[in-house]
């Protein structure tokens, strides 16, 4: 089914897609059919670019969703000035680690250190407990959790999270090309271990062409084995799954330019990656930051 959005801006921006760039101000209105992310450059040089997942929009500060007569309309929206703060304590033996939740911002502060994360989110419905010496805050499909011992946050997201004592299991589903989803299982001791992780792809038949974003897909979802299986022989033997995470590192989108080269968003940092064929298959990568 195909989704359908009208685009209202409160502010001057670029907004591109696969087949969409154009510039919008306050009394413009784009329709926006068929397209699967919303990329957005504001003009004010201090407001940072962002991007929609159109086929799963979620409301956060930067955009609202308006439902009026049958039509959705996108509305970016301009920072609030004015922020609420939820607060939750928890006690570890008289350690005591303070949590702050507000609107998208998430922070743990314990032993006269903080840490501060930025969630892709809104933080609703959410539910504060402990697990040993571990600080844990549960939206719907995501999981924080922040070591006392270690002052040291890590986040589990995916379409089901699941917790039995000291285990916790995740199973995420990509919507990507191959439909692949991820199910992981790790275990909480004096840090978090990761016990099994497992990737099923519904895999099929694709032009030659595409092989290059295929390998990005794979590099983005984390499935590092699935992504060798796109190289030639000959660069397999020079580069292996440790080389491949770190030329990479966290990819969070990726933009085509042509078929074999794109701007990679990784780390807060943007890279010109460029892909070399061979039979169809990749013989050699090319990267530059920029």
């Amino acid at each position: 089914m195909k989704n359908k959005y009208f685009l209202k801006t409160s502010y001057p921006c670029l907004i591109k897609t696969a087949t969409i760039c154009m510039e919008i101000d306050v009394n413009d209105i784009v329709e926006i059919e068929d397209e699967r992310f919303l990329f957005v450059y504001p003009s004010h040089s201090k407001e940072i670019p962002f991007y929609i997942n159109l086929d799963y929009p979620q409301e956060n500060s930067r955009f609202s969703i308006i439902n009026k007569d049958e039509k959705q309309i996108l509305f970016l929206e301009n920072e609030k000035n004015v922020k609420l703060f939820q607060k939750e304590n928890l006690n570890f033996s008289g350690t005591l680690c303070e949590i702050t939740i507000s609107e998208n911002v998430l922070s743990f502060e314990s032993n006269n250190k903080k840490i501060c994360y930025q969630c892709p989110h809104t933080c609703q419905n959410y539910r504060v407990f402990k697990i040993k010496n571990f600080a844990c805050v549960q939206f719907d499909n995501d999981l924080y959790i922040y070591s006392i011992h270690k002052n040291k946050l890590s986040h589990f997201g995916g379409d089901q999270i699941e917790i039995d004592k000291d285990t916790i299991s995740t199973h995420k589903k990509f919507h990507d090309s191959e439909n692949r989803e991820k199910f992981s299982k790790y275990k909480l001791g004096e840090d978090i271990s990761i016990e099994s992780e497992e990737f099923l792809n519904r895999k099929s038949p694709f032009p030659k062409e595409l092989v290059s974003f295929k390998m990005l897909e794979s590099v983005k979802a984390k499935d590092y084995q699935n992504s060798v299986s796109y190289l030639t022989d000959n660069l397999k033997e020079k580069i292996d799954v440790p080389q491949i995470k770190e030329f990479f590192g966290e990819i969070s989108a990726f933009l085509p330019i042509t078929e074999n080269e794109f701007i990679t968003i990784s780390n807060f940092h943007k890279n010109y990656v460029k892909f070399i064929l061979s039979n169809g298959k990749i013989d050699d990568i090319l990267i530059d930051q920029l």
